[in-house]
């Protein structure tokens, strides 16, 4: 869907039940002998829609506990490893959100990458140091994504493909256009793209951008142009994925960026992206899949 359809309001949702989520991605890859698929739980779905944060940190923590591994000595440089129950599809390394601050940590995305590792990839999780934390904010956060690529490509065996969400989204796509690091590609859940633009705009997540940074645009303009990720050269594939009903990432953090590697979905808020069993999470789950896809072909 281009941002075109989306402005004369030509999508229709299609809401798929939460169950269909993880089989239909399966289905897409490894073939099991009779008993060997593993077992799913039933997503979970949101009593209303948008789902909100509150709705996020309420899911059920259920399952095997990751293996923690550091990649530095902070005790926030560490990764949670969700390992597939079948042969992989790739490996991801998965960066959360919260407005680079550390009022908000990874738990909120732990439903998230147990779902895409039960639905067949090898997953880890990142912890990273954030404005508030020693060394967090410029330039300490932006360092610990590049050791936690180098980390998990190392740990994995190959180059993990990024999975980042809100301000996880921006370091995601960072990093992407540094073709130095070993990533194969980037999806990008409602991305903070412009960062002069975004901490011009009113709200406490675009509030943090002066304190991430050290100042504002004006006072810090190269920095600021170093970390924006509106008009950088991506030379792996990334897709930007936004909730038409998203208070906190408008439309706006598209610009610049090619309608064919952008989707708006409709009715769809902030956490909707990452919580397992709504539609914009089924879709986060194909463009996923269709990416890496499109990856391999290219490696070949």
């Amino acid at each position: 869907m281009n941002r075109d359809e989306f402005h004369h309001g030509k999508f229709a949702a299609k809401f798929v039940l939460s169950t269909a989520i993880l089989v239909s991605c399966m289905a897409s890859g490894n073939a099991y002998s009779s008993g060997e698929e593993p077992s799913i739980s039933k997503a979970q779905t949101a009593t209303s829609l948008p789902v909100s944060f509150e709705d996020l940190l309420a899911l059920p923590n259920e399952g095997t506990s990751p293996q923690t591994v550091p990649y530095g000595p902070a005790v926030e440089q560490s990764l949670l490893h969700f390992q597939s129950p079948i042969p992989a599809r790739a490996t991801l390394l998965v960066i959360h959100g919260g407005c680079w601050s550390n009022a908000y940590d990874r738990q909120h995305l732990i439903p998230m990458a147990r779902t895409l590792a039960l639905a067949g990839y090898n997953v880890w999780l990142a912890e990273y140091r954030r404005v508030g934390d020693a060394g967090g904010g410029w330039p300490g956060t932006l360092d610990d994504i590049a050791l936690a690529i180098q980390r998990v490509a190392t740990l994995g065996g190959e180059a993990p493909w990024l999975v980042g969400h809100s301000a996880g989204g921006h370091l995601a796509l960072w990093a992407a256009a540094d073709p130095a690091l070993p990533l194969k590609g980037v999806v990008a859940l409602a991305a903070i793209t412009n960062l002069a633009q975004y901490a011009q705009q009113e709200g406490s997540c675009p509030s943090m951008v002066a304190k991430f940074l050290g100042g504002s645009p004006e006072s810090l303009p190269d920095r600021y142009a170093q970390v924006t990720v509106h008009d950088k050269v991506f030379l792996k594939p990334i897709n930007l994925i936004l909730g038409e009903a998203d208070p906190i990432v408008s439309p706006d953090q598209l610009a610049g960026f090619a309608e064919t590697n952008t989707q708006i979905i409709a009715e769809s808020g902030h956490f909707d992206l990452v919580y397992p069993g709504t539609p914009a999470f089924d879709q986060v789950i194909e463009t996923l899949r269709n990416l890496i896809q499109i990856g391999s072909y290219g490696d070949d």
